[in-house]
């Protein structure tokens, strides 16, 4: 059995994949996630809930849980979809808040698997996940 990473959609985040990510911020868009499964993910991207495949998901719960994501004007956490099949949540270092411009490096720091973890800034990381869609999406209004 091959047991290499993949870096298809809904996987790890390559390292190419998470530089063009990151060097894209005209094509970022606000996003908020409304779900977390296991291996799935709901997002709402405007007035849409979209459903997408991400394998992470334990992860995204501990760096959302960790009380050091910001939070958007709506009071969610501030999360960003990103070109590349690339979600970013930036999350601020211990004992930090995060600024509300934080700079951003766009090198990448590489996992042991070599994929891309995230992008350091001053004062937290910027968080990449990998995500696919899976589906339609559902028309929303909330």
């Amino acid at each position: 059995m091959d047991k290499s990473p993949s870096f298809k959609p809904g996987h790890l985040v390559h390292h190419i994949q998470a530089r063009l990510a990151l060097e894209s911020l005209s094509s970022w868009r606000t996003v908020t996630i409304k779900e977390i499964g296991e291996g799935f993910i709901k997002i709402k991207v405007v007035d849409d809930v979209v459903n997408f495949k991400c394998v992470e998901t334990t992860r995204l719960r501990e760096v959302l849980d960790s009380g050091r994501v910001p939070l958007n004007t709506h009071g969610d956490n501030f999360v960003i979809m990103a070109p590349h099949n690339v979600l970013i949540i930036p999350c601020a270092t211990e004992g930090k808040t995060f600024p509300d411009e934080a700079p951003i490096n766009s090198s990448v720091s590489y996992m042991e698997d070599g994929g891309s973890k995230y992008s350091p800034t001053t004062d937290g990381r910027w968080h990449l996940f990998s995500v696919a869609k899976t589906e339609e999406s559902d028309s929303t209004t909330s």
